[in-house]
């Protein structure tokens, strides 16, 4: 954490979070009022013991420029100019592309808006890496072919297929859902057969994906960078991570993670991340390749993430460097970790470990249950701030009840007009 000798911390603005409970707990202890703001009333990251002060401000996917105005709205409110915190793709791009209207009343750091866009569309973060010559895997991008057979001469299998995450519905769509359980980011295909067909529903759903060959090895061998750079570039804290496990297994969700040691990974990260005169948030997934120990940079996302929770317990806080950066108080960077930690959402491990693990024999029952013992920082869940959680539940629970309710009311109704 911060040397001992550090000055104090003026902790006269507020954190406005558009983000996930892995950012808040970020301020936990600090001292720092944040203000989490979420799209519904009720948001269990309003639960929260620090969220006394919070706001509702609805999201639409057809007007982001109104949600930003909002945005701007609230940031008028307070006497000192709030730092601004974003954790996904969507509101990344709305702060990036309408940042006239929000830097007038927030405080944040972001690379120039093409860059912003060349890291988030998948089809120009591809052209990108070609211009920097980034260790990437060969990739055939969407725009450069016209058929599925025209990409099958291009590629190798196993491969997958990537698409844009800025198009919103990804995980909600047909073709997940007939693919397999779970919120996949990427679709794996190994035979032509299979490629054709994630081909053609991909193809339906957007325009703009990449194709790239499939890596080998297990969630185990993919490895991220996280930092924090200030406005002339120079990292301020960073620590690499490493995956445990994910859901579904091998292309889905994170579960399971942890703090790691990698020299290969920083090196490759900051010497990419100077080629961009990067500035900000960012993080870095890479993957090993088991056979040859060769690192694939995968992907950048230059925002906060759900890794920071699990940094800032271990002793680099990436948001509250950030809080002192753009506030103009002078901090010590951060770069020694410690490991031993780790960050876990339950209930998708497992849904993770019954679905996939044990049926496929990596797991045993004892040897997951043992997994978890060690020192662990939860998704939802903080033994001193357990009001989201018990607000997740009551949600989760209310929508049972109301299939349960809908189903038994539906079942009623055709018994009564047969």
């Amino acid at each position: 954490m911060a040397s001992q000798h550090a000055p104090a911390l003026d902790r006269s603005a507020t954190a406005v979070i558009t983000a996930g409970m892995n950012i808040l707990r970020c301020f936990s202890g600090t001292g720092v009022q944040v203000c989490p703001v979420a799209p519904q009333d009720d948001d269990e990251i309003f639960s929260s013991r620090y969220s006394r002060l919070h706001k509702t401000i609805p999201r639409s996917d057809e007007d982001p420029k109104k949600f930003a105005e909002d945005l701007a709205e609230l940031g008028k409110s307070f006497p000192v100019k709030p730092v601004l915190y974003y954790d996904a793709d969507s509101i990344l791009l709305i702060v990036s592309r309408y940042r006239e209207i929000l830097q007038p009343y927030y405080q944040f750091l972001l690379p120039p808006a093409e860059l912003v866009e060349d890291l988030v569309d998948k089809v120009r973060f591809a052209k990108l890496a070609e211009r920097l010559n980034l260790p990437i895997p060969r990739t055939v991008r969407s725009d450069e072919i016209e058929s599925a057979d025209a990409a099958l001469e291009k590629i190798t299998l196993p491969c997958i297929l990537k698409p844009d995450s800025r198009h919103l519905g990804w995980n909600d769509s047909a073709l997940v859902s007939d693919e397999g359980a779970g919120p996949q980011k990427v679709l794996i295909a190994s035979t032509p057969e299979e490629f054709r067909r994630m081909y053609a529903t991909v193809r339906g759903f957007t325009d703009n994906f990449v194709i790239q060959p499939y890596i080998p090895g297990g969630d185990d061998r993919i490895f991220s960078f996280h930092g924090y750079f200030n406005a002339v570039g120079q990292p301020l804290g960073y620590f690499v991570g490493q995956k445990i496990r994910t859901f579904p297994k091998n292309n889905g969700v994170s579960t399971y993670l942890e703090l790691a040691r990698n020299q290969e990974v920083l090196t490759i990260s900051l010497e990419a991340l100077r080629k961009m005169n990067f500035v900000g948030a960012i993080k870095i997934d890479l993957k090993q390749d088991p056979v040859t120990k060769r690192f694939y940079i995968l992907e950048f996302n230059p925002r906060y993430t759900l890794w920071n929770h699990l940094g800032a317990v271990s002793g680099v806080n990436l948001p509250l460097l950030a809080y002192a950066d753009q506030t103009g108080q002078p901090c010590t960077p951060q770069f020694d970790y410690r490991l031993g930690t780790r960050w876990l959402s339950f209930g998708n491990d497992a849904r993770a470990f019954l679905r996939s693990y044990r049926p496929e024999g990596d797991l045993s029952w004892a040897q997951w249950l043992g997994s978890f013992w060690c020192p662990k920082v939860y998704d939802n869940f903080a033994w001193d701030d357990p009001g989201p959680l018990v607000a997740l539940l009551r949600k989760r629970l209310k929508l049972v009840v109301g299939k349960l309710t809908g189903r038994k009311s539906s079942h009623t109704g055709a018994a009564t007009a047969g």
